[in-house]
């Protein structure tokens, strides 16, 4: 059923999802080892995407007829400067969660949730602003006959067709975030004040700053995360959502137990899922079969979409009671109650 086309197709997707749910789920992991609850992954994921495709756009206008926006080598300025942008945008994002959170002390949980709506909301208005069309939809393939690969190997055309720079950017990210977390002193101090955020101030760290920085890591990966898959994504218009992958971010870092190597085995088994629905049900489609397995639920093409979220419905609820979280995780530090 599966050709060489097909096989490239869902390795396509495959890097795409994997390095876009490690980053996100490194987004979740650095603040919370901090003791912040990011439930904002979803509109970092957003504002990050949606920041980085206007900036792209940007320089397709501006830098018509260049080398910048006509050739693949010039393509790999923009990306990078489309990373940087997402990157700096889910910085910026992070301090509305931070700021609340640490100097105001409100419940993480409520102000995450209510950012994400928010993410929403300022980036379809500033699409409003700049478009002048009352749509809650972006460009996102901008460059996608520049990015196509032409070999004659199906396989590999299928598999790196469409793929930018961001995708290198990602795993250098992801290689960087994995030794501060495990290999440095930053990250270290990270966890202490997750953990124990008063023996941490005790021998002189700075636990506001850390949780700072913390939630700023990690928005920013985040931001990066949703980025990558947007750019990434063959749809030609995306609708300013993240469709709940910030959600799945979260999930991916319960199930791999708040440890960053967990974390990305467990991303990239979701990430297969997640692969394997678009291919399979367009390897079906070409072949003139869209129903499968005639009445039942099987059938429906909806399921293979609908089964990498069930399995991490399912995965929540099998390890969720094996999984540890940072002990200070979610509760603001008040320094004169030490």
């Amino acid at each position: 059923m599966f050709g060489a086309a097909d096989f490239g197709t869902l390795i396509k997707y495959f890097i795409m999802y994997g390095i876009g749910f490690i980053l996100g789920s490194y987004g979740g992991l650095f603040s919370e080892a901090s003791g912040i609850i990011n439930i904002a992954l979803e509109g970092s994921m957003v504002f990050g995407a949606f920041m980085g495709l206007i900036f792209l756009q940007g320089m397709n206008s501006w830098c018509a007829g260049t080398f910048l926006v006509t050739t693949s080598g010039g393509l790999i300025i923009v990306y990078l400067l489309g990373c940087l942008v997402a990157i700096l945008a889910g910085l910026l994002f992070s301090y509305l969660l931070s700021f609340v959170s640490i100097k105001l002390k409100a419940d993480q949980t409520v102000v995450g949730t209510a950012l994400n709506t928010v993410a929403v909301a300022i980036c379809t208005i500033i699409n409003t602003q700049i478009t002048h069309i009352d749509s809650p939809e972006t460009q996102n393939n901008i460059f996608s006959s520049i990015l196509l690969v032409r070999t004659g190997n199906a396989f590999i055309d299928n598999a790196f067709s469409g793929l930018n720079f961001s995708v290198v950017i990602g795993i250098i990210a992801i290689i960087a975030l994995w030794l501060i977390m495990n290999k440095t002193r930053l990250g270290l101090r990270l966890r202490a004040c997750g953990e124990n955020p008063a023996a941490a101030d005790s021998v002189g760290i700075n636990v506001y700053r850390m949780r700072y920085v913390g939630t700023a890591i990690g928005s920013s990966a985040a931001g990066l995360a949703g980025f990558i898959i947007f750019s990434c994504m063959p749809i030609g218009t995306w609708q300013i959502n993240a469709l709940g992958y910030g959600f799945l971010a979260i999930a991916i870092e319960i199930f791999g137990n708040w440890k960053a190597t967990n974390i990305i085995y467990c991303s990239l088994f979701f990430a297969f899922f997640f692969a394997f629905a678009p291919t399979f049900t367009a390897a079906l489609s070409n072949l003139g079969i869209n129903n499968p397995v005639s009445g039942t639920i099987f059938g429906a093409r909806p399921f293979y979409y609908l089964l990498p979220y069930l399995l991490a419905l399912i995965t929540l609820v099998i390890f969720s009671k094996k999984s540890r979280a940072p002990k200070a995780e979610g509760i603001p530090y008040n320094k004169s109650s030490r």
